[in-house]
């Protein structure tokens, strides 16, 4: 969580400190990239709405030798899940569902799964807090980013593997978002690609933002590599498909700092009330 003080004064201090720590911070930053034989990091630190400081190094392509800068695109697998709970969120505030509802009553392919006989039904709350009861299922889950919606409905048809009941302990789970991005479509009528880019990409004005990897400008692309055998092997890119919303989402420093953004405003607080 962000905290962000409505006082010119603390937040110029502020910033003054952080600028003041910012080479330690990159040098750490340059430390882990190389110890751990990443090929490019790029991070940003965002106070107020602002990015203060942002470091671009190392290599998105090897083939044209491109330097990650600032308009590069990475794929930022599991933060995209907070745009689901967004989304969800503002389904939930047009009255369009209620979290406490059962899942199948807005995916039906779902209804008659086998619980114990006290078991209460999995919610879209559940699926929200990672509570919905089913086995953790990393890397399972990322292998599946470009299954078809068919498939998708076919394999929650058949029956789901529990580990737990639903609403009696965490356990993270990518097909809980899964779902929750097929409740987007269901109750929306539009994909949860197209709700969230026309719900809350385009307001936001990230442009730069992607679910198709292949729409990526070339040049702005980030490849993923595996440092082997002393040397970076470039790996295949998933395609967008129904679990896309659990994974999937490309984007910018430039253009995620204002998602960002969105979420610090919501925990802005006078500080003389402070």
């Amino acid at each position: 969580l962000f905290l962000s003080i409505n006082s010119f004064a603390q937040t110029t201090d502020r910033v003054v400190k952080i600028h003041s720590l910012i080479p330690e911070i990159d040098a750490k930053f340059e430390a882990f990239r190389t110890q751990n034989h990443l090929s490019s990091v790029s991070y940003a630190i965002l106070v107020d709405g602002k990015i203060i400081h942002q470091t671009n190094s190392g290599i998105v392509n090897y083939k044209t030798n491109k330097s990650a800068d600032n308009q590069s695109v990475y794929r930022i697998a599991s933060m995209s899940k907070s745009f689901a709970s967004v989304a969800i969120l503002q389904l939930r505030d047009a009255g369009k569902l209620k979290l406490d509802d059962p899942v199948w009553k807005y995916i039906p392919e779902l209804k008659g799964q086998k619980y114990s006989k006290d078991s209460p039904e999995i919610t879209v709350r559940h699926l929200l807090t990672h509570a919905a009861g089913f086995p953790e299922d990393n890397p399972w889950g990322d292998r599946q980013l470009g299954i078809s919606e068919a498939e998708m409905l076919k394999m929650f048809k058949k029956g789901i593997s529990f580990s737990n009941e639903p609403g009696v302990a965490y356990e993270y789970s990518n097909m809980g978002f899964a779902m929750l991005g097929q409740i987007i479509k269901n109750v929306s009528g539009q994909s949860y690609q197209s709700y969230i880019i026309n719900k809350i990409w385009k307001p936001l004005g990230m442009n730069d933002t992607y679910w198709d990897y292949t729409k990526v400008p070339g040049e702005q692309l980030v490849m993923g590599y595996r440092w082997l055998r002393e040397q970076y092997i470039e790996q295949p890119l998933e395609g967008d498909g129904a679990y896309g919303i659990m994974g999937g989402v490309l984007t910018s420093i430039q253009d995620f700092s204002k998602y960002m953004a969105l979420h610090q405003d919501a925990y802005k607080v006078d500080a003389l009330a402070s």
